[in-house]
C-alpha cells in the first residue's frame, strides 16, 4: 500500500511539473532589462497563454525597444505581442544552424483566427555577415529586427531570445477582430445542376396528354349495318309494333261487322 501511495504521489508531481513546465513572468523577472515587456505580457493575458504551451520561443524586447508599442490599445498590444511568440523551440544554436538562407516561422497570432495575408508568420533570414534578421511574413514586409542574444532556455520547452526592435506587421494594428477570415467562413453551397436537355428520341417518345374532350371515354359503337338495312333507331320497338297491329285488327273487325249489319 505504501509503494502504491508513493507511486500515485510521484505521478501527481510529474503531471504538475509537465503541466506548468515554465513561467515566463519569472524567467523575465530575472533580467532587469525586460520589466516593461514582462508587464505588457501580464496586462494582455499573453503571459498565461505562453505558460500554457509546451514548446515555445519568446522574442523579448528590452526597455528601449518596447517603447515603440507602448500606448497602444490592449487588443493591438495582444496581437503584436502574440506575433513575438513562435510555436516552436528556437535557441541561438538552432537559429545559427538554419540550413536555408530564409525560413518561415509560425507565431501564436496565427492561432487567433483573425490572422490573414501572412500576418501570423515571421520570416527569418541569415545575412552574409552572419546576422539573423526577422520580419513579418506579410508579402513585401522588410526584415527589421536582429537577433541579439539568448536570455533563457529550457530545452526543448521554452527559449527566450532578445531582438533589437518590435516587429509590427503591416495592418496588424487595424485588423477587424470581429470579421471572420476566409478559412472561418462556410464554403458556398455547390451550384444546382441543370436538368439535361432531352435527346431527340426522348422528345419523340413524349406524347402530349389528351384534352378533357379527347380524354372522355367514347360510347360503344353501334353494330355495323349490312347494305340495305336501315338504322335501328328508325324501326319501331316490339311494343309499338304490337300496339299498331292490335289497333289495325280492331279496325278491320269493326268494318266487317258494319258490312254484316248492312247486309241484314
Amino acid at each position: 500500500m505504501d509503494q502504491r501511495a508513493s507511486a500515485i504521489t510521484l505521478l501527481i508531481l510529474l503531471c504538475a511539473t509537465f503541466s506548468n513546465a515554465f513561467n515566463i513572468s519569472k524567467i523575465l523577472s530575472d533580467g532587469s532589462d525586460f520589466g516593461s515587456f514582462n508587464e505588457l505580457l501580464k496586462q494582455t493575458g499573453m503571459a498565461q497563454k505562453i505558460n500554457n504551451q509546451q514548446t515555445i520561443t519568446v522574442l523579448a524586447l528590452d526597455g528601449g525597444a518596447v517603447g515603440s508599442i507602448q500606448g497602444k490599445s490592449k487588443d493591438e498590444l495582444e496581437r503584436i505581442l502574440s506575433n513575438h511568440v513562435i510555436l516552436d523551440y528556437y535557441d541561438m544554436d538552432k537559429l545559427k544552424k538554419l540550413t536555408s538562407k530564409s525560413a518561415t516561422l509560425t507565431t501564436m497570432f496565427q492561432k487567433s483566427g483573425v490572422a490573414q495575408s501572412g500576418l501570423g508568420f515571421l520570416n527569418v533570414s541569415k545575412t552574409s555577415s552572419g546576422d539573423i534578421m526577422l520580419g513579418s511574413g506579410v508579402k513585401g514586409a522588410p526584415l527589421v529586427a536582429r537577433v541579439m542574444k539568448q536570455v533563457a532556455a529550457q530545452p526543448y520547452n521554452i527559449s527566450v531570445v532578445q531582438i533589437s526592435q518590435a516587429i509590427v506587421a503591416p495592418g496588424i494594428d487595424s485588423i477587424d477582430a470581429s470579421a471572420p477570415t476566409q478559412s472561418q467562413n462556410h464554403p458556398p453551397p455547390p451550384p444546382k445542376k441543370k436538368a439535361a436537355a432531352p435527346t431527340p428520341k426522348e422528345k419523340e417518345a413524349e406524347v402530349p396528354s389528351p384534352t378533357d374532350e379527347s380524354a372522355a371515354t367514347p360510347e360503344a359503337d353501334s353494330p355495323a349495318l349490312t347494305p340495305g338495312e336501315e338504322p335501328a333507331a328508325d324501326q319501331p320497338s316490339g311494343a309499338s309494333s304490337r300496339a299498331l297491329m292490335g289497333s289495325s285488327g280492331a279496325s278491320v273487325a269493326a268494318a266487317l261487322m258494319g258490312l254484316m249489319f248492312v247486309g241484314f
